[in-house]
């Protein structure tokens, strides 16, 4: 069979030539599948980075607006997002653990400490989204709040203190309390 094959060399090549069409076959078909998987891949990466970036963008906006009355609701709502939201963040997590703690009930750490700690929060939130560059100091503590929206806030606050307290009287254990009244009447009366 040997001296078959080297007394006839197209038997080779046409072997070779079957196999090489063969793999050709197979890369045609796998080909495209792998092409295709791969850029679904790089599809659903980039959408992830994207929303990624959104949301980053969505809390650092957000706090933005409300930094003049950091207790809003949207405010509140970003904060409590950061941790999830800049979970590859080390450095605004930390800036948010040191606001959250100065912002505790029982905390007393001065106003202006807190306004800081919300700026170096700010600036760690720019610093990550990699608008830093353009943004001061200042540009993150100047804030436009004027004295109608103030007073309109304040407003609020104490119709909520004052609807609360009402709440609160109504429901205090002292005006739920059963009075004694005299013996009951009997109807009709016993005879004698």
């Amino acid at each position: 069979m040997i001296s078959y094959i080297l007394d006839h060399p197209e038997v080779v090549a046409a072997f070779l030539s079957a196999v090489a069409t063969g793999i050709a076959a197979w890369a045609a078909w796998k080909g495209p599948l792998a092409a295709a998987r791969a850029a679904e891949d790089l599809r659903r990466s980039n959408d992830d980075i994207y929303e990624r970036r959104r949301l980053k963008m969505w809390v650092f906006s957000t706090l933005m607006q409300e930094r003049a009355y950091i207790a809003s609701i949207d405010a509140v709502r970003a904060l409590n997002l950061i941790d999830v939201v800049f979970r590859d963040a080390t450095e605004v997590r930390e800036a948010w653990a040191n606001l959250f703690l100065a912002y505790a009930t029982d905390s007393t750490v001065p106003r202006h400490v807190q306004e800081e700690r919300l700026r170096l929060l700010l600036r760690e939130m720019a610093l990550d989204l990699g608008i830093a560059d353009s943004l001061r100091g200042d540009d993150l503590g100047r804030v436009y709040y004027p004295q109608a929206i103030e007073e309109e806030e304040r407003l609020r606050q104490m119709e909520r203190k004052v609807a609360l307290s009402r709440i609160q009287s109504q429901l205090n254990p002292t005006a739920n309390t059963v009075v004694d009244s005299p013996a009951p009447v009997v109807w009709p009366p016993r005879p004698e």
